[in-house]
């Protein structure tokens, strides 16, 4: 099978666990434990090569990737050894992907002046880019996705940055036979999606939420940056949550915590109220742990087999309809059963 090449934006913790566990299964090709579709287009987790990664810091910028992936801040629970690689971490440009207090407990922002996006993607040979920005990057996410455009790549929004919803980028997208798909991923079980699951729950049996309140607690960069910047991605989870409930139940809110000690591994506690027949309350408390940038990974690696299959097939204009699946403020919402469906259909795995 032909190799899917990649480039990323952002060498941070969630690159870094994509890029450790591509090796991890790239070196165990029979273990299929943690993989949602373990073949998708005839295209195995093996199979991605990543041709070319952009960063701003200049602990990153510079080195190969196997060795950017491990540089300060980025330090989530290592996977495996990642497979070694030729390609150097370029020198991005930071737009508006860094916020003042980034730069004092996260980021040494590199001197190195930025490449040329667009020519570094065409020289690579790049034909999906997978963009790990920070969430209130919206000037970079814009810019980098020009880049794609100029270079014929087809492009991931990993963050909240509204672009796939957005009908005049899926068009320019469309219209050049790329793929574009955003926006802001789903972990592969992450509070969201549970959170979903739940409200569906107990919108089948009747019952009228009064309350949904999710709460993220989390210290990576990241997280960091959502204690400034929080608006987008709040408001990518409560619209994922919206979307399954009634007029009339309780609006739900999400909101971030930063908090230093938790570092990747994040908590989220969420805290659904209800009433069932004749209006008699009933309520659900739960807490989720896991490991914020691995749980990332395992949906971005279905995105990119999903959006090379596509393009194999000439069926890019559907990539709205993956989406749904993959993505938390995708162009339209369906239930998750119904994503999931939408999304086999679309990659050929429908029965």
């Amino acid at each position: 099978m032909a190799q899917i090449k990649v480039a990323i934006v952002g060498v941070g913790n969630c690159a870094k666990s994509f890029v450790e566990g591509v090796g991890f299964y790239t070196k165990n090709s029979s273990d299929e434990v943690g993989l949602m579709h373990p073949e998708i287009g005839g295209y195995r987790p093996s199979d991605i090569n990543v041709v070319a990664a952009f960063d701003i810091d200049e602990r990153k910028v510079g080195k190969k990737l196997h060795e950017a992936i491990r540089a300060t801040p980025n330090r989530t629970v290592k996977i495996a050894d990642p497979l070694e690689s030729n390609v150097m971490v370029q020198r991005g440009p930071t737009h508006d992907s860094v916020i003042e207090e980034m730069r004092e407990h996260f980021i040494h922002e590199s001197k190195e002046p930025p490449v040329d996006v667009a020519e570094v993607l065409k020289t690579s040979g790049a034909e999906i880019v997978v963009s790990y920005l920070p969430t209130g990057s919206d000037k970079a996410t814009y810019a980098y996705a020009e880049a794609a455009l100029a270079a014929n790549c087809s492009f991931i929004n990993c963050m909240p940055t509204p672009i796939a919803k957005d009908q005049s980028w899926r068009k320019r997208f469309e219209e050049k036979g790329l793929v574009l798909m955003g926006d802001d991923i789903k972990s592969q079980l992450g509070a969201t999606i549970l959170n979903r699951v739940l409200l569906s729950l107990l919108k089948m049996r009747g019952i009228k939420v009064t309350k949904s309140e999710q709460v993220n607690y989390g210290g990576n960069a990241d997280h960091f940056n959502l204690h400034y910047r929080p608006e987008a991605k709040e408001a990518s989870k409560e619209d994922a949550l919206t979307s399954v409930l009634s007029e009339g139940d309780a609006k739900p809110s999400a909101r971030m915590i930063y908090t230093e000690k938790n570092y990747d591994h994040k908590q989220a506690k969420i805290k659904i109220t209800g009433e069932i027949w004749g209006h008699i309350p009933i309520s659900i408390d739960l807490a989720l742990e896991d490991e914020d940038s691995p749980n990332s990974a395992g949906v971005v690696i279905d995105a990119i087999r999903a959006a090379k299959a596509l393009i194999d097939n000439g069926e890019h204009a559907k990539a709205g309809e993956a989406c749904s699946f993959l993505m938390k403020s995708p162009p339209v919402q369906y239930s998750d059963e119904k994503a999931l469906e939408r999304f086999r259909k679309v990659i050929g795995l429908a029965t």
